[in-house]
């Protein structure tokens, strides 16, 4: 059969990050416990690992005062507030509503912090920059200082990680489809990484069943998180960006399109550590790996370090 360059639209067109702007309600659950004394204790329950933010809105609310609230979740489960009664004789009523999305708004993330290549030390790769499709094709809003990276490779590699961090997404269903030439799918299998500063590293382009990494899994430089995925005949393709939550009005999060959906997340231009020192990426231009133990061990706690020295195979 001919092949046709095509391209693949299933959801979103932002690169990498397709998942992060829909409603996250199924994994967080509400529930409540009522009191002796008359107070009502408002719980959340959290299926996946990160940081969410959530905003609760009571439609309904009698014999007290709290309407609202907003705030990020990051634990399993905890509670969200506490509902007081104004008549300490009387029950309180009420009903809610609530919405969520990954990421915190209030993050100060760290526009010099020094990410190491997402490849092994010492692999030479040209790194070219992606379109923003959405604002190309289909008119949407352009993220705030997007800046979305793409590697080609003539054979399979590794994908390795850039900042510690912790795995807070995976998506690993889709199979390698060579039939058409395309230019873009989201049908990709990914990795996001949540950092201790509120930013988040995507990295899509893995073959199925081939990443090692997994749901809650905290993630060093230079560890290995899976195997690039083919994308056209004879050419393998790593996606990978850095962003993080800047808006959290969450109004009709789930009636966007890809006409008129609002971006809620600015991404950094990083540095990068190479072989040749620190810099920011620059298209169609080869760059070397570089890594090395201070570099490695820049966000360590001082457990992990005590961990490292007596067993560091714990740490690949």
């Amino acid at each position: 059969m001919k092949k046709r360059t095509i391209y693949l639209f299933t959801f979103l067109t932002i690169v990498g990050i397709n998942y992060n702007l829909i409603s996250q309600e199924k994994n967080i659950e509400i529930t409540y416990k009522r009191n002796d004394d008359k107070s009502v204790d408002i719980n959340y329950k959290k299926k996946l690992p990160g940081s969410y933010y959530l905003k609760l809105d009571f439609t309904l609310l009698e014999n007290s005062y709290q309407s609202t609230f907003k705030g990020v979740i990051k634990n399993n489960s905890g509670n969200i507030t506490r509902l007081r009664p104004i008549n300490k004789n009387e029950h309180i009523n009420f009903s809610y509503k609530y919405t969520t999305i990954i990421g915190n708004p209030n993050s100060k993330a760290d526009s010099l912090f020094k990410y190491v290549l997402p490849f092994k030390k010492g692999k030479k790769v040209t790194i070219d920059e992606a379109t923003n499709l959405g604002e190309k094709y289909f008119g949407s809003e352009r993220p705030v200082n997007w800046k979305s990276y793409v590697v080609y490779m003539d054979s399979p590699d590794t994908i390795c990680n850039m900042r510690k961090g912790i795995v807070v997404k995976i998506t690993d269903k889709y199979e390698s489809d060579t039939l058409f030439e395309k230019s873009y799918t989201s049908k990709r299998n990914a990795v996001i990484i949540e950092h201790s500063d509120g930013t988040y590293a995507s990295y899509t382009g893995f073959k199925k069943n081939s990443i090692f990494v997994k749901l809650g899994q905290t993630v060093y430089p230079q560890n290995n998180l899976g195997m690039i995925d083919i994308f056209n005949t004879g050419k393998y393709r790593l996606s990978f960006a850095i962003y993080h939550l800047i808006d959290s009005d969450l109004k009709n999060l789930q009636k966007q399109n890809l006409k008129n959906q609002k971006n809620r997340y600015a991404f950094l231009t990083p540095y990068f550590i190479t072989e040749n020192g620190t810099e920011k990426i620059k298209a169609r231009k080869e760059y070397t790996t570089f890594s090395n133990e201070k570099i490695r061990f820049k966000e360590f706690t001082k457990r992990e370090l005590k961990k490292y020295k007596k067993n560091p195979q714990l740490f690949d």
